[in-house]
């Protein structure tokens, strides 16, 4: 029996025909499309024939500017808003899909050290500045601030800033705290004479002293006026010099050290006169 059915093909098809079965539309718009009547030639497809979102059935393909998604076309629509993207054959719906990564499961990044925050610290540090003062403090009588040849200068710094002062940065369970503490006062006495250091915040003058009267800790004798130097005086600059130290836990145990010192600095222009200046002024 199947010998007779194949030569019966085989004659059709000799004469140019195919014998098709028709198609057979299922209720919902299921399309069972038989390749041939005696399923010889091509396995039965079987087609939704549905646009995909909103599109309508067409006669489209992917690659085409048209939408597909018609009754036999074999390939869905795009959804709603998109269409078919041109040239590759790619529909452009495709690319929509969001790109999956993997996550980094590497280590994360180590903590710094305490070192590194304790340099973060010190740049981080507000040194207090000089507050400049001396004697003999004349007011001149246009207004300069003056000192007198031949006597001693006291100078000393407010006491109020002579106190340390610290910086703490942590980063999880490590940590690094900074302490700057004076150590000294230097004055520069601006007219070309050896910087004056002294071992602490300078003593203020008091009347008790006397006239003439060295400063127990921090004075200089001016030997010259400022007389023709650019607006008759000198620049003179107080300095204070701190010792920095700091401490720190790393995570396991406590750390620490010492870092290079730091100076805070203010600057005072000071008018040198003779004391017959002062007399026949």
């Amino acid at each position: 029996m199947r010998g007779a059915c194949f030569a019966a093909a085989m004659v059709a098809a000799l004469h140019g025909t195919v014998l098709l079965a028709p198609a057979v539309v299922a209720e919902g718009g299921v399309v069972v499309s038989p390749g041939d009547a005696d399923g010889l030639f091509g396995p039965p497809s079987i087609d939704l024939g549905a646009a995909t979102g909103g599109t309508a059935p067409g006669t489209g393909r992917p690659g085409s500017a048209q939408p597909s998604g018609g009754v036999g076309s074999g390939v869905p629509g795009p959804p709603l808003g998109l269409s078919w993207s041109s040239g590759d054959g790619v529909p452009e719906w495709f690319t929509a899909i969001p790109e999956f990564r993997f996550p980094d499961f590497g280590d994360p990044a180590a903590p710094p050290s305490p070192g590194a925050l304790a340099g973060q610290a010190v740049e981080q540090v507000q040194l207090p500045l000089p507050t400049p003062a001396h004697s003999p403090d004349v007011a001149l009588p246009d207004g300069r601030a003056a000192t007198v040849v031949g006597e001693h200068t006291w100078f000393w710094t407010e006491r109020a800033q002579w106190v340390p002062v610290s910086r703490r940065v942590e980063s999880g369970a490590v940590w690094a705290e900074v302490t700057a503490t004076p150590t000294r006062l230097s004055v520069d006495p601006g007219n070309g004479q050896a910087r004056v250091s002294c071992p602490g915040p300078g003593t203020p003058y008091t009347r008790d002293a006397g006239l003439h009267a060295p400063s127990p800790d921090c004075d200089l004798i001016y030997a010259r006026s400022s007389a023709g130097a650019p607006g008759e005086q000198v620049r003179a600059q107080w300095a204070i010099t701190w010792t920095v130290s700091w401490r720190g836990f790393d995570g396991t145990v406590p750390v620490g050290g010492t870092l290079p010192e730091m100076t805070s600095r203010a600057d005072v222009d000071l008018a040198v006169v003779e004391a017959q200046a002062l007399t026949t002024g």
